[in-house]
């Protein structure tokens, strides 16, 4: 009996598609949620919101205040000595 030659190969792996470049992940920093807070005085004094929109912007605002205030990233505002002028 003759033997075929028998001819192993392995088996091809799968093509790869090329993996696109790997983003960072999102961040936000406690200077970026100060500057949201700063952006919502300017823009109210500016009048960029409804009369309807006032309660929820205003609401988001004191939140927002208050978390930056627990963090430590803005300081509460003191009580200012009475100045007695004579």
């Amino acid at each position: 009996m003759a033997k075929k030659d028998q001819q192993t190969t392995a088996p091809e792996a799968p093509a790869q598609a090329p993996q696109p470049a790997q983003q960072p992940a999102p961040s936000l920093t406690l200077q970026d949620l100060v500057l949201v807070a700063q952006i919502i005085q300017l823009t109210s004094q500016r009048g960029a919101f409804k009369a309807e929109e006032l309660a929820d912007v205003g609401g988001l605002y004191n939140k927002l205040i208050a978390f930056l205030q627990a963090s430590g990233a803005l300081t509460p505002p003191s009580a200012a000595p009475t100045e007695e002028t004579n």
